[in-house]
């Protein structure tokens, strides 16, 4: 079965586990409750969109929420993003440690720009995971910082949860008013998962190439994110 068999990728197995219970949680209820249905879908593209292609997507999650905001209250879907969010987060967290750890990758954490940070982050963890969380800060560098310091897993999700809930309400809120169709929204968001998918697609065959022709790649260099 889909959910008994492991996948290579301990990210993507994390991911497909995680739809794949949300989907068959969601089967009585959308019978039961049509609108569910498309809570549950929303849950799952959440998890997706914030699972390892995260950095490849960037303002695709965004249009998503407007067209949800329009269908549902705008506070049931904050809280629908921000349970799949800090569930893909709390994967994410523990697959950036391994990588970050990895002994191949101690040249990297030892480099003055990541000595730099680091201090900076350590001065207000907390606050950093919160903010990154709430505004358009790149909340990556704080998937990485989070492992790299070693910030207790409870503190960054509470932060993570306090700074999207808010965030999440907002976009959804502002999707109600926008003078922009569902139609429109709906394409910007197909294009952008396409064009985020060609890079990978173009990424994994440059690799390809190079192992063909005798070039190595660390397995550590390869984050999952």
């Amino acid at each position: 079965m889909a959910l008994t068999k492991r996948r290579p990728a301990p990210q993507w197995d994390a991911v497909i586990r995680g739809t794949g219970v949300v989907a068959l949680l969601a089967i009585y209820p959308t019978i039961r409750w049509p609108d569910v249905g498309g809570l549950a879908a929303f849950l799952c593209i959440t998890i997706f969109v914030n699972g390892p292609l995260a950095p490849l997507l960037p303002a695709t999650y965004e249009p998503i929420q407007i067209i949800a905001g329009r269908a549902y209250d705008p506070l049931i879907v904050a809280l629908v993003g921000v349970a799949g969010t800090c569930y893909i987060e709390f994967i994410n967290y523990y697959l950036y440690r391994y990588a970050i750890l990895h002994p191949k990758l101690e040249g990297a954490r030892n480099s003055k720009v990541v000595r730099v940070t680091v201090a900076i982050f350590q001065r207000s963890p907390f606050w950093s995971v919160w903010l990154c969380a709430l505004t358009p800060l790149p909340y990556w560098a704080v998937r990485f910082l989070g492992p790299l310091t070693g910030y207790p897993i409870g503190r960054y999700m509470l932060a993570t949860f306090l700074g999207r809930l808010p965030r999440y309400y907002l976009i959804a809120r502002f999707g109600k008013w926008l003078p922009v169709s569902d139609l429109v929204l709906g394409v910007v968001t197909v294009l952008m998962i396409a064009a985020a998918l060609g890079i990978v697609v173009l990424h994994w065959l440059r690799e390809r190439t190079a192992s063909r022709g005798g070039g190595t790649v660390l397995d550590a260099a390869r984050t999952p994110v």
